[in-house]
């Protein structure tokens, strides 16, 4: 017996020791969370007072935007030197109240980071860093908050009740939700770093290496340290809509070389009346002129022109912590006057859309876009302003209303080759947010042309009649695993098919100009994909 004693002494001691020497892991607690981010940002607001060169340097890594958001990423940058020749580490350990402290709750947080919010009177491009010294917020730990903590250089806090913004400079310390982090233990990592999270996207390559620690992206769309197709989706203009309540895009005849202009093959295909648009797109076939023979013009490729959210109800996509919107109830009905608010501690919107897509030869794709977008991308918001805060001065702003409008992306999918691909496409979408993975099986059945021969005059495959010919259609079925976390927020989805029309009709519309004279504006009605809580503009375009 004493034996077996002695045996559990000396492992309760190793134990220990391996729990000091961060060894062995074990993950903090949400509270653990809140507690390190609160002692972070309470040095960190000391610095960024005492440290003009501190200010300057964190808006000029924030509007780098190495994840596509106004991120810094703490271990990206903890060794930059800042000030006399201090690197921004060591001055956090100069302002800390312990080193030991402000070290344990860095390695609580492995993807800590500081970020610099949207807001209607602040932003990261008009922040006056030599004279305007923010106060550090801290994230809320989920989405039941009622208020969330401001400090200053002198621990005071400031709080701001959930359903309102600050009118004041700010920067928020949060945990990075577009970054995956893999620690390995056996470097001695902290006990309190394991692996945080997992990625349900195809594994990506590290962009960080920082001692015992592996930093990528949870999508490729977020990176913004390489080159990336989807920057410039996520970057492109948006326009707001020309009346409430539209189902359809609108555009103007005289809108060319603009983000949202048509094809000019569409709008031919349209002016001739065709009902196929795609056909004289992708074919050139024009049944008014004889042309029932064509080769495939592989230099046309649909794209996610837009998208729009079909109401102002933001809550649809902002029920989990990580959105930028937090709802101010989430069981009562919605306060007057709107009821919505944001949750500005956080940043984009991380929207999802996959494409199911039948292949002739077997071989159907998934294809799956992610898109970033800020609330102010998709609505036009309205505020007001109340005087607010626990401090003099500290004006808060509150949410008045929502209008949604067009989120002009211009995402190229794929060439519509109606030999190879099914004449149906499905759409899915969802508002992402980092959780337990769910996958959903979707039988996709759809027609296939058959009317494709070899031409000698052409010398290669050509379509020959119109639509889908004289020849009788095939009809194939596929099986697509749709994976997805029970965290996000499904939008809805829709179908598009090859023989859809690109264009509905051309409307006009007069208004009174100048000197009382009356002038005609007629505008293209498009056609879109109609996915439940979201409208996705998709359209064939010249690359």
């Amino acid at each position: 017996m004493r034996h077996v004693i002695y045996y559990l002494l000396v492992f309760t001691f190793l134990f220990s020791c391996k729990k000091e020497n961060g060894n062995l892991s074990s993950s903090p607690t949400l509270v653990e969370k809140q507690d390190s981010k609160t002692i972070f940002s309470k040095t960190l607001a000391i610095a960024l007072e005492k440290e003009p060169e501190l200010r300057s340097f964190i808006k000029t890594e924030a509007l780098k935007q190495f994840d596509l958001d106004n991120d810094v990423l703490y271990q990206m940058v903890k060794d930059e030197k800042i000030s006399s020749n201090q690197t921004f580490y060591q001055l956090l350990v100069k302002y800390s109240n312990s080193k030991q402290e402000l070290d344990s709750a860095i390695n609580d947080l492995p993807t800590l980071t500081i970020m610099i919010p949207e807001l209607p009177d602040f932003t990261p491009r008009d922040w006056k860093t030599n004279s305007e010294i923010p106060l550090v917020a801290i994230s809320p730990k989920n989405k039941n908050f009622k208020s969330i903590d401001l400090y200053n250089s002198k621990g005071e806090v400031t709080k701001i009740q959930n359903g309102s913004i600050p009118t004041f400079p700010v920067v928020v310390v949060k945990e990075n939700e577009r970054v995956n982090v893999y620690v390995n233990n056996t470097d001695k990592s902290p006990a309190s770093s394991v692996l945080l999270r997992s990625s349900n996207e195809p594994a990506q390559s590290n962009f960080l290496l920082k001692n015992n620690m592996k930093f990528s992206f949870s999508n490729k769309a977020f990176d913004g340290i390489n080159e990336n197709p989807s920057k410039t989706s996520i970057k492109a203009p948006m326009l707001a809509l020309k009346n409430v309540g539209k189902v359809s895009r609108v555009v103007g005849v005289d809108v060319s070389n603009q983000p949202n202009a048509i094809d000019p093959s569409a709008i031919e295909a349209f002016n001739i009346n065709l009902d196929w648009h795609r056909d004289y797109v992708y074919y050139g076939l024009n049944p008014n002129l004889g042309i029932d023979k064509g080769r495939f013009n592989n230099r046309m490729v649909e794209h996610i022109v837009s998208i729009r959210m079909r109401d102002g109800n933001y809550t649809r996509i902002s029920d989990q912590s990580e959105d930028p919107n937090v709802s101010e109830q989430y069981v009562h009905v919605r306060p007057e006057r709107g009821g919505y608010i944001t949750n500005w501690t956080d940043g984009y919107f991380d929207i999802r859309i996959s494409i199911l897509i039948n292949a002739n030869n077997g071989a159907s794709a998934q294809i799956n876009k992610v898109i970033s977008a800020k609330g102010s991308d998709l609505y036009d918001i309205k505020y007001r302003t109340e005087g607010g805060g626990t401090r003099p001065g500290n004006s808060e702003r509150r949410f008045d209303g929502l209008t949604p409008k067009d989120f002009i992306l211009n995402e190229p999918i794929v060439a519509w080759n109606l030999e190879n691909y099914g004449a149906a496409w499905k759409f899915i979408v969802s508002e992402y947010d980092p959780s337990e993975e769910i996958v959903t099986s979707y039988n996709q059945s759809t027609k296939f042309a058959t009317n494709f021969n070899y031409e000698i005059g052409f010398g290669e495959k050509v379509k020959v009649g119109y639509k889908f010919g004289a020849t009788q259609e095939t009809t194939s079925s596929s099986t697509y695993q749709y994976k997805t976390t029970r965290g996000s927020d499904e939008l809805g989805e829709g179908i598009l098919e090859f023989g859809s029309p690109i264009i509905l009709r051309k409307e006009a519309s007069t208004y009174t100009g100048r000197g009382g004279q009356v002038i005609t504006r007629y505008d293209y009605i498009t056609n879109e994909v109609s996915c439940g809580a979201v409208f996705l503009a998709v359209e064939p375009r010249k690359i």
